[in-house]
């Protein structure tokens, strides 16, 4: 029994004795909350309706000088911002047949080469003029020959079709400038998450398209191009 009795005992002693030198545990924490990787936001649900803020956007149409005329070392090219508009946007990241854009603004709410316009729409930023030449630019524009700001005051754009729901879209629309409405499909970047909405994108089209000719002055030597580039970047929240 002696025998036994010390056997059980060297038993325990050997198993104490593992024990006590088996390696901690390599059970990693659980992961915290604070720890874990952020979830992707879930797009909306359904169409959700944006106001567009004037602050935080940019709509520009850029025009240009005829290179090929007798003064044209004393002319310029030009980016024409709209100071403010009322937009709103109805949008959804997974039905395009819901999508619905409207902006308008007074003819008088465009401004000459503001800011940093210019590098915004690709021309030379330091080829403009001062306050008084922007000034007389703008009397220029709004006169009858040009915007005819007098009986059409004001410009605006309505959508009638959107093609995709993220990413690059397709928004079609009518472009009405000089009382002329002008179909027109512009490439968007489109990003939406229900909080914010964001698009960019630019097209060009002509004077001819809202039905009047490029400005002219001094007989001709004086004179834009045809060509008008638009360019659209708007920010938008619900509401």
């Amino acid at each position: 029994m002696q025998r036994i009795a010390m056997g059980l005992t060297l038993l325990s002693l050997s198993a104490w004795a593992i024990a006590q030198e088996a390696p901690e545990s390599t059970t990693e924490a659980p992961i915290t909350e604070a720890e874990a990787p952020e979830a992707e936001p879930e797009p909306p649900a359904g169409p959700t309706a944006y106001t567009l803020d004037p602050s935080a956007s940019f709509l520009a149409v850029t025009v240009y000088k005829d290179p090929n005329t007798l003064g044209s070392g004393l002319a310029h090219d030009h980016a024409i911002v709209a100071s403010t508009f009322d937009g709103k946007v109805v949008w959804s990241s997974t039905d395009a047949s819901a999508c619905s854009v409207s902006i308008s603004f007074p003819v008088t709410a465009l401004t000459v080469d503001p800011g940093n316009a210019r590098s915004r729409v690709g021309i030379n930023p330091d080829d403009s003029v001062g306050d008084s030449g922007k000034n007389q630019i703008k009397s220029n524009f709004m006169g009858k020959s040009q915007l005819y700001a007098d009986s059409f005051p004001t410009i605006s754009f309505t959508s009638t079709s959107c093609s995709g729901t993220s990413g690059t879209v397709d928004v079609t629309g009518e472009l009405s400038i000089r009382g002329v409405a002008k179909t027109v499909t512009a490439k968007m970047t489109i990003t939406e998450d229900g909080s914010s909405f964001s698009a960019k994108g630019s097209f060009d089209l002509t004077h001819d398209d809202f039905g009047f000719k490029p400005f002219t002055a001094g007989f001709g030597a004086l004179k834009n191009q045809n060509k008008l580039h638009f360019v659209v970047d708007v920010q938008g929240s619900p509401g």
